[in-house]
């Protein structure tokens, strides 16, 4: 079970990654569908609704700086 949280914790901060970088180049068709999947993880597991606020300033900001993955 331990492992399992670990690998969602990855994915979570990947996505979030991911999503910054897309946000970052304007590649808003990139960035909704890593929205969604940083959504559909927040719902699983409440430990990822820290990407997914994360994510949520960014777009607020209008900045997305692709180095702060955390």
């Amino acid at each position: 079970m331990l492992h399992r949280v670990q690998v969602r914790r990855s994915l979570e901060q990947e996505v979030l990654r991911l999503c910054k970088r897309a946000l970052a180049e304007g590649r808003w068709e990139i960035a909704e569908p890593l929205m969604c999947a940083l959504e559909h993880l927040a719902k699983s597991d409440p430990d990822c609704e820290v990407a997914l606020e994360q994510a949520y300033l960014c777009i607020g900001r209008g900045d997305s700086p692709i180095d702060q993955t955390h």
